[in-house]
């Protein structure tokens, strides 16, 4: 339709049809108007692929893909790890990182215990995960019962936690306000790097398909707590 448009209306300046120069001039304007619907045809395709693109990654972002507590803890990265003294013996600094204290452990104990098939359940829970450094510090024999001492029905945000709480195994978890911080029985949940610095921060009010993580620095032990007088 291009072409008897531009041969209609243009007929009356074109040479005579026998002409080469009307030959030329006629392969050239087929070129152009080739040239032409190929990049609209392009244009177009890049538009519609944009605007798809762009839909979905609208999509992606409004429906967060989030792992359960089991696999949300295996992948999650703990609190840093500073050489410190040990660094001068290999080259490094006290403050350069030598790792993350992570929570390879309690997965580990999670599966080994049969406490799994909970934390993959719909819930919602919130748990609290040691890191790796507490699991190897406790002397302990660990059981399925201090692992559900660790873990609270519901969703608990740190921001909302102002008293005692009952856990699955049953027992409850001691509420306490200390030095500005926030603690449940031993733990200090929401431990952060204060000032310039260099200290650690535990992650806490991570989200899971299923629930809450919050970190802390040590296994609790049910009926282990005792109050200061």
């Amino acid at each position: 339709r291009l072409l008897a448009a531009v041969e209609s209306t243009h007929q009356r300046f074109l040479p005579p049809p026998d002409s080469p120069t009307r030959t030329m001039l006629m392969h050239s304007v087929v070129m152009f108007a080739t040239f032409a619907l190929t990049s609209g045809l392009v244009a177009t395709s890049r538009t519609a692929f944009t605007a798809t693109a762009t839909r979905m990654s609208s999509r992606a972002r409004a429906q967060p893909m989030m792992g359960d507590i089991v696999e949300t803890a295996a992948g999650l990265q703990g609190p840093v790890i500073f050489w410190g003294a040990d660094g001068a013996k290999v080259g490094k600094e006290e403050s350069d990182v030598k790792g993350y204290d992570n929570f390879g452990s309690f997965v580990a104990a999670v599966r080994s215990t049969g406490l799994e098939s909970v934390l993959k359940g719909p819930g919602p829970y919130t748990v609290l995960v040691p890191t790796d450094a507490a699991f190897a510090e406790f002397k302990g024999q660990l059981t399925a019962d201090i692992l559900k001492y660790h873990v609270i029905e519901g969703n608990v945000p740190v921001s909302s936690i102002q008293g005692d709480i009952r856990t699955v195994q049953g027992n409850t978890l001691t509420y306490g306000r200390r030095f500005r911080k926030t603690f449940l029985d031993y733990a200090m949940v929401g431990i952060e790097s204060s000032g310039a610095s260099k200290g650690q921060t535990y992650p806490v009010d991570v989200q899971c398909s299923n629930g809450l993580i919050h970190a802390i620095d040590t296994v609790l032990v049910p009926g282990d707590f005792k109050p200061e007088a």
